[in-house]
C-alpha cells in the first residue's frame, strides 16, 4: 500500500468521529485533532481534499470560517469609534479567511512590534496586542465574547493566556 494510503478512508473518518466525541465538538477543530487524533490533520486534509471536505465525509456540518455577512459596520469593535472607512483585518487568509473590521488606528495598534503581519509569530503577538487594547477599553475578560467580537480563529488558548 502506498505511503499516503496506509490507512483506509473509513479508519481516518472513524478517528475524526472519535475525536469529535472525545472533545464534545462537532465537527472537531484541527487543533482538537492535533491533540487527540491518531494521525496528523494534514493526512486527513490531503486524503479528502480539505478539512471541511473531510468533516462532510465524516457526517458533520463544517463550520463557516467567515461570519455569514461581511457587512461593513460603522463602528470599530475595539475602540467603538464611528468610522465609515473601517478596513477588513485578516486573522487568517485564503479559502478559510477570517477577520473583522477595524479602524486604521486600531489595526495599527494590533500590528505593533512583533505583531506585524507576515513576520514569523505575528499572530500570537497580534492577539496579545488586541487583548491588551481590548482590556483598556472594555475590561471584559470573557474569552468567548472576545473571540466572537473580533471574529478570531481557534486561538482560545492565546486569548486566555493574555487575560
Amino acid at each position: 500500500m502506498p505511503r499516503d494510503q496506509q490507512h483506509s478512508d473509513e479508519k481516518l473518518l472513524n478517528d475524526v468521529r472519535r475525536v469529535a466525541k472525545l472533545c464534545s465538538r462537532e465537527p472537531p477543530r484541527k487543533k482538537d485533532y492535533t491533540e487527540h487524533g491518531e494521525h496528523a490533520p494534514r493526512t486527513v486534509t490531503l486524503r479528502f481534499g480539505g478539512w471541511n471536505e473531510a468533516m462532510k465525509e465524516a457526517g458533520f456540518e463544517p463550520r463557516s470560517a467567515i461570519k455569514e455577512t461581511r457587512d461593513r459596520p460603522s463602528t470599530c469593535p475595539l475602540c467603538e469609534e464611528v468610522d465609515e472607512g473601517l478596513d477588513f483585518h485578516h486573522w487568517k487568509y485564503g479559502e478559510n479567511e477570517m477577520g473583522c473590521y477595524l479602524c486604521r488606528e486600531c489595526h495599527d495598534l494590533v500590528h505593533e512590534g512583533d505583531g506585524k503581519a507576515k513576520q514569523p509569530g505575528w499572530l500570537p503577538a497580534a492577539i496579545e496586542n488586541l487583548v491588551t487594547h481590548h482590556l483598556k477599553k472594555h475590561d471584559k475578560r470573557d474569552v468567548d465574547k472576545i473571540i466572537e467580537r473580533y471574529n478570531l480563529p481557534d486561538v482560545d488558548d492565546l486569548v486566555r493566556r493574555e487575560l
